[in-house]
């Protein structure tokens, strides 16, 4: 049971709570109770849970728990306890839960949990505890999870913990911790989580963490450490240890002893410049992760690796300058990833990783390397990616990763490379972009054998350089990028050694003209782009040979003029961009542009100079099967929309037509659409759409009509689409809201009606009344109202119904009506004649209704025959003692202050009553006494 945001409750109430005999979980959030009273739950036998939040309790007295023997979980947090009496938990051996965070204590007494010999989970935390006493849980001898965190502790004694020998969990983080005492966590011989984070620690003492056979995780990080002592860490086993964010400069002789396989050992975020080997003496101190990130590490020497089961190694932004050779001692059959980057690395040693016969990573991205010269990879066998990209890279041995068997990725993107290397066979993803590349030497620069499947070379300086045999051998060869690298003419010649190629990037280049058969033959590639190129011309066939083809982009170029057959032969294409350019026609009048592309599905011609749709602009023939499903005319001048849009379009799904001068759509355009699911005609000049534009679609689902100049539209043609789900009508001159939107409006359909001029009257109740059943009225913000004055600059749902009034005849219809509090459940075929008098209802408000009043007035007299208080509960009442006759049954509502709510309408109805008031037994027994006694005197 819970009771919320109770701001005037002062008291528990006691009478109102006795009668929940089984209840067993109780919160009261956000009262005002101040302190808890003696006996204030006396009845709730077995009540397990409690919670009093954010009830500004500053006092417990002694027997406020008095009467709860079952209780297992109690939280008082968020409220202003200072201290807690005693006996208040006596006879609470059940309770295993107890949080008392967010309060005002300041000191943690013997006694407060003396009586709580059960609990194992405590939450004191967010207080203002300064002092811990000599030992507060010396009974609690079970306590499994301890939070003092967020507190004004400044120091630790050994008897504070002396008791908790099964803790496993420890927080004692955001406090004014100045020393880790030697041995005190020696007694918690199960704690698996000690947590010291956010303190004043300045050392990591002698013995500190020592033989905790169980600890899992140890978190020293944001404190103020710069030395870490000797015997520090003494066997440990699996443990992750966080000292990040700290100072710490200096690691004494033997700091880590004994520490089999530490998880985790973060030491980032200090001052480390070295580390002694004898900080981790013998083979037994290892750890699996290292990480020594924000460092000031210059020499990789300074730092002992001779850890054996060591698998991750990140040094990266350091001032490492220096990978010296025999860096590893020893030979690390675990290590797979190194992590360099973001230092200032100029020099990596012979054969550095000839020891690490698992190393699978090795990143050295963002450093100073010039050159790339020796052994220094030399052939190891596991290696699968090397980052060497965003260095100042000149010049790189032809063979220095040929001996790499296994690598896949290659990375020397941002450097300045000139010359090419060999390649290992294994490669199968090279970035070169960003370089100072301008020859590829034709035969003799690829393997033979190679499984290369991506190739980036964007941002170079390749000019027309590329010619046959540049790509001689890349027989698997998918992805090409030569974007920006001052190409004016296609490289045919070099690309025909890729017969497998799929994927073209041609963008940022200087390819002004094509030729006919431009890419020669490449039979399987499926995507070319050509964007940004200054193009000015396309002859025939430009795109032959390319069977493949599945989208180009022409996008942003200088095209006025593109010839017919010039994508004679892509049989496969299917989508095209021709955006950004300057085109204002595409066929010749008898046969068009798009006319050979007979897979097309997209055509992209926005951002161009089209004036009209003709004939022939988009493919259409009886005997070919064309299936456009996506067009986009936006952002070009046409004033008109005609039937020549028919023309090729019968299939279209998606037709942007935005951003035009659209100031007409003839009749039945749109309507013949009949695939058309999502139609933009925003950004227009339309100021009107007659009955037929849209006929009768009913495939239709979004329609974007926003910035135009409308004063009207066929409402009642889009609603009849059973299919219209979005409707966009904001800023257009609309002055009343369509009836025709209110039954989709409330059933699902969004309608956007935003910074039009509205004028706000009944035919708003409705919409306004579902806004009160519905969460996301919200979204209804943006409807403003211009007129009527009173409700000028005011949102939809910041206005009552009341205020949503109509001057016309619509006022008496009933559904113009204000929302009634209630309506009356008819059922049957007559249902206002009945034998006798039985009324029900439903509640159609979320308004505060806290009763009903049942009056009955005679429709003949006018006046009123019987009145009745009804609960809130009922909705059904039958008045048996009304007699034949026709009658009026009105029922109010009134909320739980008892006060009368308006009386709406429809909250009454005339019924007829064929039947005679039942008798009841009373009055047979008066009528049988008198029979007999008349008889009788006779």
């Amino acid at each position: 049971m819970s009771l919320m945001n109770l701001a005037p409750l002062r008291v528990i109430p006691k009478q109102a709570l006795q009668i929940l005999k089984k209840l067993e979980e109780l919160e009261i959030v956000g009262a005002n109770l101040t302190r808890l009273e003696n006996n204030a739950l006396v009845g709730l036998g077995k009540l397990e849970v409690l919670r009093l939040n954010h009830c500004n309790i500053g006092a417990l007295q002694g027997k406020g728990l008095q009467g709860l023997p079952r209780l297992k979980k109690i939280d008082f947090s968020y409220n202003e306890l200072k201290n807690i009496p005693n006996g208040i938990f006596k006879g609470k051996r059940s309770v295993k839960l107890l949080d008392l965070s967010y309060n005002n204590f300041t000191k943690l007494d013997n006694k407060y949990f003396s009586d709580l010999n059960q609990m194992t989970w405590c939450n004191i935390s967010h207080n203002q505890i300064n002092n811990l006493g000599r030992n507060p849980f010396a009974r609690n001898s079970v306590m499994g999870w301890l939070s003092l965190s967020h507190n004004l502790i400044t120091k630790l004694e050994t008897r504070t913990m002396r008791s908790m020998r099964f803790l496993r969990r420890l927080f004692l983080s955001d406090n004014l911790i100045e020393k880790i005492p030697r041995g005190i966590f020696s007694t918690m011989g199960r704690i698996g989580t000690i947590d010291l984070s956010r303190n004043k620690l300045t050392e990591v003492e002698e013995h500190a963490f020592e033989d905790l056979q169980y600890l899992e995780v140890v978190d020293l990080s944001s404190n103020q450490i710069h030395t870490v002592k000797t015997y520090a860490f003494l066997d440990l086993f699996l443990v992750a240890i966080n000292i990040s964010h700290n100072q710490i400069h200096t690691f004494e002789e033997e700091s880590f002893v004994n520490t089999i396989n530490i998880t985790s050992l973060d030491l980032s975020y200090n001052n480390i410049s070295m580390i002694p080997k004898g900080a981790f003496p013998g083979e037994r101190s290892y750890m699996t992760e290292l990480l020594l990130m924000y460092n000031n590490i210059s020499d990789l020497s300074h730092i002992p690796l001779h850890f054996p089961g060591i698998k991750l190694l990140n040094i990266s932004y350091n001032r490492l300058e220096v990978i010296p050779r025999k860096v590893f001692p020893i030979k690390l059959y675990e290590l797979h990833t190194i992590d360099a980057s973001h230092n200032r690395l100029n020099t990596i040693g012979r054969s550095v990783f000839g020891g690490l016969f698992s190393i699978r990573h090795i990143d050295f991205s963002y450093n100073n390397l010039t050159e790339l010269v020796g052994s220094i990879f030399g052939t190891i066998p596991t290696v699968l990616s090397v980052n060497l990209s965003h260095n100042r890279i000149r010049k790189i041995s032809r063979g220095i990763f040929a001996s790499l068997a296994s690598l896949r990725y290659l990375y020397l993107g941002n450097n300045e490379i000139s010359d090419l290397f060999l390649i290992p066979q294994s490669l199968n993803y090279l970035h070169l972009q960003n370089n100072n590349i301008s020859y590829i030497r034709p035969g003799s620069t690829w393997p033979q054998m190679n499984a290369l499947l991506y190739m980036d070379l964007d941002n170079n300086n390749l000019g027309d350089s590329l010619e046959g045999g540049t790509f001689q051998y890349l027989n698997s060869l998918r992805n090409l990028g030569l974007r920006n690298n001052s190409i004016t003419v296609p490289p045919w010649q070099a690309l025909g050694d890729l017969q497998t190629l799929q994927y073209l990037y041609l963008d940022h280049n200087k390819i002004q003209n094509l030729t006919r058969g431009a890419f020669g033959r490449l039979p399987v590639v499926f995507e070319i782009t050509l964007a940004h190129n200054g193009m000015t011309n396309i002859s025939k066939q430009s795109f032959e040979g390319l069977l493949q083809l599945l989208k180009l982009n022409l996008s942003h170029n200088v095209l006025y003029h593109i010839p017919n057959e010039a994508f004679r032969g892509c049989v496969s294409m299917q989508s095209i961009d021709l955006s950004h350019n300057h085109l204002n026609k595409v066929d010749n009048g008898t046969h068009g542009l798009f006319d050979d592309l007979r897979s097309i599905r997209h055509i992209n011609v926005s951002h161009n100079n089209f004036g009209t749709v003709s004939k022939k602009m988009f493919p259409y023939h009886k005997w070919i099967p064309y299936n456009v499903q996506s067009v986009d005319l936006s952002y070009n001048r046409m004033p008109v929309l005609t039937k020549n849009l028919l023309i090729g379009l019968q299939k279209v799904r998606k037709l942007n037509l935005s951003h035009n001068i659209l100031n007409e759509i003839r009749p039945s355009v749109m309507g013949n659409l009949t695939q058309l699911e999502v139609l933009d005609l925003s950004y227009n000049e339309l100021e009107a759409l007659g009955n037929t534009v849209f006929g009768q679609g009913r495939k239709l689902k979004e329609l974007y009509l926003q910035h135009n100049d409308l004063i009207s539209v066929p409402a009642h043609v889009f609603m009849t689409n059973p299919n219209l789900t979005y409707l966009d009508l904001s800023d257009n001159n609309f002055h009343y809201y369509y009836e025709s939107f209110v039954p989709r409006v409330t059933n699902g359909t969004t309608v956007k009606f935003t910074n039009n001029p509205l004028e706000c009257d009944c035919a708003l109740r409705r919409v306004r009344a579902w806004l009160d059943t519905w969460l996301g009225s919200e979204t209804w913000d943006d409807l403003v109202c211009a007129k009527p004055l009173h409700l000028a600059n005011r949102t939809l749902p910041n206005i009552a119904e009341e205020e949503l009034r109509c001057s016309d005849d619509r006022r008496a219809r009933e559904k113009y009506q204000v929302n009634p509090d209630l309506r009356f459940r008819l059922m049957g075929e007559k249902p206002s004649d009945l034998v006798h008098l039985d009324v029900s209802w439903y509640v159609t408000t979320r308004e505060d209704v806290g009763g009903f009043r049942v009056t009955v007035f005679n429709s003949t007299s006018g006046k009123e025959v019987t009145r009745s208080n009804v609960t809130y509960d009922a909705r059904r009442m039958t008045l048996n003692q009304v007699p034949r006759g026709r009658y009026r049954v009105c029922i109010g509502t009134t909320d739980s202050r008892d006060t009368i709510r308006a009386l709406q309408p429809a909250q009454c109805h005339q019924f007829n009553i064929s039947r005679a008031c039942i008798l009841t037994t009373s009055f047979l027994t008066l009528i049988i006494t008198l029979t007999i006694t008349l008889t009788l005197t006779l």
